[in-house]
């Protein structure tokens, strides 16, 4: 009595499981019919029984009815719409579940669609969490999975995007150890995207780590030597090292590679010029601002840049601090000398501001920040030089702007 008692129990338990292996196979064949509201009610029950949770099978297609699901959601009419809402967790938790149970690998590259397809919609969430919703931790969590993702499948194209929008995210949320993170693993995958290697350049120069600082501006050149910014930014870098020489070798490399286009040309001495007065090389960037106006007068870059280092060395001028004993004419010497800066930089500014309001409307509105700022500018200058007839209309557009 008691073999036929066990002899039932075990008829009991192999009928039991093979109801959920034919569960399993009933939510592939619905799956592949299209009635996918059959097949996640099937698959589920499969993932959930104790016969078939530990199958890597049934959690294969899991992942792969879950993202079914979502791609017919996404159709207009889909009567699929709110059968699962939250499929991409679904299907990406059910990827992650096949993977560990399939010791021998053997759903490997067909779950590795399931991962693919995912890392793409967490992709495109992160894209509308970041642009549209200005949602910066939510678009990191969703590149964080979707690099995870990508990982699995080996898809580094795929993953350097995720890798990208995260740095964007993290420069955001202003957490330099993240944007450092992300952006470093660009940089060794040699991305072509300048704004990485710009961004982690001025990350560390701003730190004072000239070395890491150098290794970024030295991968970005060795990476990438057809691009003119790789160039500028080795000229920078060996300035900061206080190699003259190498620096002026590096600008003209740059300037050579764009000397065909005088449009991007004429800009790029303004970038050139830029990085010199910040070096104090102010007779190396006056030459590259002439050079650049010579090429085309009309324009906004060259004017203000040209303008905004003689109006700061004016400035400068009149903060330096004399001796309260001076009697060498140090400070009278000095606020002269500032005199002279400031009617030097007031031509330039003029252009700047003549430029601006030459503009299309919607234009000008774009570039209130700099207009603001030009005149600003000019009413210090006028002021300093005690010129109280342009004062007045540069004062009275300020006040109207500023309302």
């Amino acid at each position: 009595m008691k073999k036929s008692i066990l002899t039932f129990a075990l008829v009991a338990l192999c009928l039991a499981a093979a109801a959920q292996t034919l569960e399993v196979q009933s939510a592939a064949q619905d799956m592949r019919k299209g009635y996918l509201s059959k097949a996640k009610a099937s698959i589920d029950k499969a993932c959930a029984h104790e016969q078939t949770k530990d199958d890597p099978k049934a959690w294969y297609y899991k992942g792969l009815i879950y993202c079914q699901i979502g791609e017919e959601s996404r159709k207009p009419k889909s009567k699929y719409k709110d059968l699962a809402a939250d499929w991409c967790e679904q299907a990406y938790d059910a990827a992650l579940k096949c993977k560990e149970l399939d010791k021998d690998n053997e759903y490997a590259e067909t779950n590795n669609t399931v991962f693919s397809f995912v890392g793409g919609e967490l992709c495109t969430r992160a894209t509308d969490a970041f642009n549209k919703d200005h949602n910066y931790e939510a678009c990191l969590k969703m590149c964080e999975d979707a690099i995870k993702a990508y990982g699995y499948t080996g898809d580094k194209k795929s993953a350097d995007f995720a890798y990208y929008l995260a740095g964007l995210s993290a420069s955001q949320l202003h957490n330099n150890d993240l944007v450092k993170k992300y952006f470093n693993v660009l940089m060794r995958r040699k991305t072509d995207k300048a704004n990485v290697y710009q961004t982690l350049f001025t990350m560390y120069r701003s730190e004072e780590n000239n070395a890491e600082a150098l290794k970024v501006a030295n991968n970005f050149y060795k990476n990438h030597p057809e691009d003119y910014n790789a160039a500028l930014m080795m000229s920078e870098a060996y300035l900061m090292s206080g190699d003259k020489a190498k620096s002026e070798e590096m600008v003209n490399a740059a300037l050579n590679q764009t000397k065909d286009n005088p449009q991007v040309y004429a800009k790029l001495l303004c970038a050139a010029a830029e990085m010199l007065a910040g070096n104090q090389d102010f007779e190396g960037a006056e030459a590259k601002y002439n050079e650049s106006l010579a090429i085309t007068s009309n324009q906004f870059e060259a004017n203000f840049g040209m303008g905004g280092m003689l109006y700061n060395r004016a400035v400068d001028k009149l903060n330096t601090e004399v001796p309260f004993d001076d009697e060498t004419g140090l400070a009278a010497k000095l606020e002269d000398e500032a005199k002279t800066l400031f009617g030097k930089a007031e031509n330039y500014m003029k252009a700047a501001v003549a430029y601006i309001d030459a503009l299309p409307a919607e234009q000008q509105a774009m570039q209130k920040a700099n207009l603001v700022h030009c005149l600003n500018a000019l009413k210090t200058i006028y002021a300093r030089l005690n010129n109280m007839e342009e004062l007045k209309p540069v004062n009275a557009r300020l006040q109207t702007l500023m309302q």
